[in-house]
């Protein structure tokens, strides 16, 4: 598996999370928002709170930012000013990339204080996840091979296979403009019905 469809999965995983996130924080109740001059005591309790995560907290005359490093290719960002703005940021060639925004409408602390009390549930299904798309993607492959040795024996015309993303193969046979929708267990009768 390439390395680029690695950190897509990745990234597709994370940013799944953060709409949850983001949809607790909208449908709690007896909620506060988070202002901008009540961040400096809500960080450092946070922080406080979680003295093992990696948190990066700046503060400027007109906003403030908290980091938290989720993986080593991901981290989560909130920007204070006038609202609450989230970040799903994803390291890419030594810089961070924006994956996702999200506004908060309240305190977002306590969904990011759950969220991270699940971060080794979570990692632990982000890599059985990777695994499956992995074995998945290589299973394809040889597929791909049986499906083209076998059009190869079958067929007297010139043809194309390509995999799909659901997991199928289109067969093409330009002479004849035709395409078919095959797997790999109908592939066999498909091409002996050509």
């Amino acid at each position: 598996m390439s390395a680029q469809k690695y950190i897509d999965n990745e990234a597709d995983f994370w940013k799944e999370h953060f709409v949850h996130l983001q949809h607790k924080n909208m449908v709690r109740t007896d909620a506060e928002p988070l202002c901008l001059e009540n961040c400096h005591s809500a960080f450092d309790e946070f922080s406080a709170s979680h003295p093992e995560a990696k948190i990066n907290v700046e503060y400027f005359e007109s906003y403030c930012t908290l980091e938290i490093a989720l993986t080593s290719n991901i981290k989560l960002r909130l920007f204070i000013q006038s609202s609450i703005k989230g970040s799903l940021l994803q390291k890419k060639s030594g810089d961070y990339v924006k994956l996702c925004d999200a506004k908060f409408p309240y305190n977002p602390l306590p969904e990011i204080d759950e969220f991270l009390s699940r971060l080794p549930d979570y990692l632990k299904e982000l890599e059985t996840s990777l695994e499956n798309k992995s074995r998945s993607h290589r299973r394809q492959k040889l597929a791909l091979e049986f499906i083209k040795a076998y059009a190869s024996s079958h067929l007297k015309q010139a043809f194309t296979i390509n995999p799909n993303e659901d997991g199928t193969f289109t067969l093409t046979l330009p002479a004849n403009s035709i395409n078919i929708q095959i797997t790999e267990d109908n592939f066999m009768q498909k091409i002996d019905e050509l």
